[in-house]
């Protein structure tokens, strides 16, 4: 289901959720007049369980309610020149989802700095205590990589709080203009892992690291911005004027969230940077941190976050199936890099680094000491010659296979007809011809078999514009998704286990019932009766050719099969059951050149006509002053070997199937 999808589904799943199950299908039945987005709603609720459902309603309204607007500008309410505390505003920094943000002096140290107004009010008494008190908890930390909150004033009954002003660019920008190299992104890494296992240790969670909450100097270095700020921000937004509280929320054990109108929890920070336990609002510790970081490596390392953000389905998919590693050649990144990142982006809390300073050490690992050398990195020509390198493999690759397939064909042809060496001797370039004309048809028959599966689904969608054959339609459909549910088919190592079992088994009936078709194309002319070879005369081909479709048929559903557990197997992160992937590749290629090694025979090879003496005979090849010939009417075996200018030697400049039933000798 894609994210228009899911937004028109989800109010239908909400009410579902909430009916007994018997009642669902008339509910969805009255609430869906699109008969499409019926059976997707009908399967959504078939595949995944009500638990699976409710957290991706919950993170769809997470999305929707989130916090975070680093991109909304907000009109301000603090005017140049005016003094709050001792700080003068002199500019505005900005606006987001955490307050406004103002440039100011510090009239008494003469030294710029950062002024944050997290809210509009604040009257509570209780509220601002506990505003200050997080302030105060940040202030502690000091850490060249983290901004130093320097007060908490307040104005007019509106909390401020003073941070040191960072000069440079934030992460976000940097990130929209260009990609930085590898050294970089490891080593801005290791900088805010550094700046998280000092925050942790003194019990303080960001809660909302992100690119545009990291501060990127001129001279290089980086500062995380906003420590204490998203939790002081959701403790004034949890609690309203007037409201009682006898005891402070721990940081490092609980989340302020929000319940909206509709029950969903919602939380403080940015959902594309949210840890999956922080999306699904369970208590959160450092390590919610740490897949925080994860998400911004994965970001400088690929050019996009590892899932959609306008996508909540996508999200819970890729949580539930932990798929959130780079890869690929997007990345060029070493293994071990890889691994690292993937780490930290584990959904299990206990499988995902620990602390920061683990993920400090391991970074710092993986740079040497020479500034600027990364251990096994390349540098951007590098990679991008291997990228080339790739690229050129692939072009090379398909020729190369064309003519490996080619030069099977050819030895089956040789050996077909006994030809011998140095009769047999072809152009290598032949072998690239043999293979692609070997190919051409059933490349044509699987063209023809995707858009006949295509005209069906088609003519399927028609149908269904009926009410009555789409509801036998979703029932159907409901029923194979069940049954492919309870048999396991959406495990890629059960899949590619049973596809094996049913492609052995069809290959095995194809050899059977057509035995006679085999037996023909790998008969050797010049010794086996000749009657064997009467499946492939000319006239004589209709078996051939239905056997040469069926197989071509096989060939277009293993290759299905292969690209459907190829993604199961990337969706699901599953690197167990090789072997049987490997089997099903193998039926695949074993079908493939079942298809390949009989064309040149079965194709009318046809060759030159020679009379030597009384007999018919065919040229099948050429050396110096010799020739190998075959004559059909001469007992086995009936190639020879003669001389290109004996007396006996006449070429009638003809040429014919050699396959052809031979004439009674004169």
């Amino acid at each position: 289901m894609d994210a228009d999808s899911w937004r028109q589904a989800k109010s239908v799943l909400e009410a579902a959720l909430l009916c007994e199950p018997a009642e669902r299908n008339a509910l969805i039945a009255a609430r869906c007049a699109d008969p499409s987005l019926r059976r997707e709603v009908l399967a959504c609720l078939d595949e995944h369980d009500e638990s699976f459902l409710e957290s991706a309603l919950t993170i769809t309204n997470t999305f929707e309610h989130a916090t975070s607007a680093d991109d909304v500008e907000a009109p301000p309410d603090v005017k140049i020149g005016e003094r709050i505390g001792r700080y003068e505003v002199v500019g505005r920094l900005g606006a987001g989802g955490m307050g406004q943000v103002f440039l100011g002096k510090d009239t008494e140290l003469d030294r710029q700095v950062a002024l944050k107004c997290l809210l509009a009010s604040a009257s509570a008494v209780d509220v601002r205590s506990r505003i200050l008190h997080e302030a105060r908890a940040a202030a502690r930390i000091k850490h060249d990589n983290i901004a130093v909150v320097h007060d908490f004033v307040e104005h007019d009954g509106r909390p401020f709080i003073v941070m040191e002003y960072v000069e440079g660019e934030n992460l976000a920008q940097v990130l929209k203009r260009e990609r930085p190299p590898l050294e970089r992104i490891l080593a801005i890494g290791r900088q805010l892992a550094s700046a998280l296992a000092a925050a942790h240790a003194k019990g303080i969670i960001h809660r909302d690291l992100k690119p545009a909450n990291i501060q990127v100097t001129p001279d290089g270095p980086v500062k995380i911005l906003d420590f204490g700020v998203a939790q002081a921000r959701s403790i004034a937004e949890a609690e309203p004027a007037g409201a009682v509280t006898t005891a402070s929320v721990p940081l490092s054990t609980t989340m302020a969230t929000l319940r909206t109108e509709r029950g969903a929890i919602r939380h403080p920070g940015t959902p594309a940077y949210m840890s999956p336990e922080q999306m699904f609002g369970k208590p959160i510790d450092g390590r919610s941190d740490i897949y925080s970081l994860g998400v911004i490596l994965y970001e400088m390392s690929t050019g996009h976050r590892p899932y959609s953000t306008d996508d909540p389905l996508d999200v819970v998919l890729a949580l539930s199936h932990k798929l959130l590693r780079p890869s690929g050649a997007e990345t060029h990144l070493p293994e071990a890099v890889n691994d690292v990142i993937g780490k930290m982006l584990a959904v299990d809390l206990d499988q995902r680094y620990q602390t920061a300073a683990e993920v400090e050490n391991v970074l710092t690992g993986l740079i040497t000491p020479e500034p600027g050398a990364i251990a096994s990195v390349r540098s951007i020509r590098q990679s991008r010659l291997k990228l080339a390198v790739k690229v050129a493999v692939v072009v090379i690759a398909v020729p190369v296979a064309i003519s490996a397939l080619g030069f099977l064909e050819t030895a089956a042809f040789n050996y077909a007809l006994g030809r011998t060496s140095p009769f047999d001797e072809e152009r290598r370039l032949a072998w690239l011809g043999a293979g692609a004309s070997a190919l051409f048809l059933p490349l044509i028959y699987q063209v023809v078999l995707f858009f006949m599966l295509a005209a069906v689904r088609f003519v399927v969608r028609m149908l269904s514009l009926s009410r009555n054959i789409d509801r036998l339609l979703a029932t159907g459909f409901t029923h194979t998704q069940q049954l492919s549910s309870r048999l396991g088919l959406n495990d890629p190592v059960v899949l590619s286990q049973a596809v094996a079992m049913f492609g052995l088994l069809a290959i095995v009936a194809l050899v059977a019932e057509f035995r006679e078709v085999v037996r023909a194309w790998m008969a050797r002319i010049d010794t086996y009766p000749l009657e064997l070879l009467a499946p492939l005369r000319p006239g004589n081909r209709t078996a051939y050719q239905i056997y040469h479709f069926l197989l071509s048929t096989l060939v277009f559903a293993l290759t299905l099969a292969v690209v459907r557990i190829w993604r199961l197997r990337a969706a699901h992160g599953v690197r167990n059951g090789a072997g049987s992937y490997a089997s099903v590749v193998g039926l695949l290629t074993f079908s493939i050149v079942m298809l390949v090694l009989p064309h040149r025979i079965s194709q009318t090879p046809k060759f030159e006509r020679v009379d030597v003496g009384s007999d018919q005979c065919f040229v099948l090849g050429e050396h110096d002053d010799r020739l190998q010939v075959h004559c059909p009417a001469d007992p086995p075996p009936r190639n020879r070997i003669i001389q290109r200018d004996a007396e006996e030697v006449r070429r009638l400049g003809t040429s014919q199937n050699i396959l052809t039933a031979p004439e009674t000798s004169r």
